[in-house]
């Protein structure tokens, strides 16, 4: 059980070591050459677009509660059984799903949150780097 919970650990500390946003947020875009920080540009902004986008689709999931509650009320006036049991089981799995796939998204796109914070990091750090090259 010790090992179990130790390579857990390590597996993590591996992944957060692994991920070069996370490292430029704690300690800068020093260490890295130039050419890879205008790719990690290019793939902030890939990964921003892709974290507004699955943001859309689970706000959209999540007002569908309300469709869900509209046709409950749609079904009681029509006297439809199955369609009011139905409604109101597909309420809360609809509010299920938006709070576990927003849980979920928030934490496979951790630096796509702070994705202002990093460009701003990169952004100054080549800017800095340009200035250097032209005073030689």
């Amino acid at each position: 059980m010790k090992n179990f919970f130790l390579n857990r650990q390590i597996r993590r500390i591996e992944r957060e070591a692994n991920d070069d946003f996370l490292q430029i947020l704690s300690f800068g875009a020093r260490c890295y050459p130039t050419r890879e920080l205008h790719q990690l540009l290019i793939e902030l902004d890939r990964k921003s677009q892709l974290y507004l986008h699955y943001r859309r689709l689970l706000f959209l999931l999540g007002a569908t509660a309300t469709l869900w509650i509209a046709l409950c009320f749609v079904f009681q006036n029509l006297k439809f059984g199955i369609g009011i049991y139905f409604t109101l089981i597909m309420i809360p799995l609809s509010i299920l799903a938006f709070t576990a796939g927003s849980i979920y998204i928030n934490h496979r796109f951790r630096s796509a949150r702070n994705a202002h914070r990093i460009e701003g990091i990169i952004v100054e750090e080549l800017e800095r780097r340009k200035k250097d090259a032209s005073i030689f």
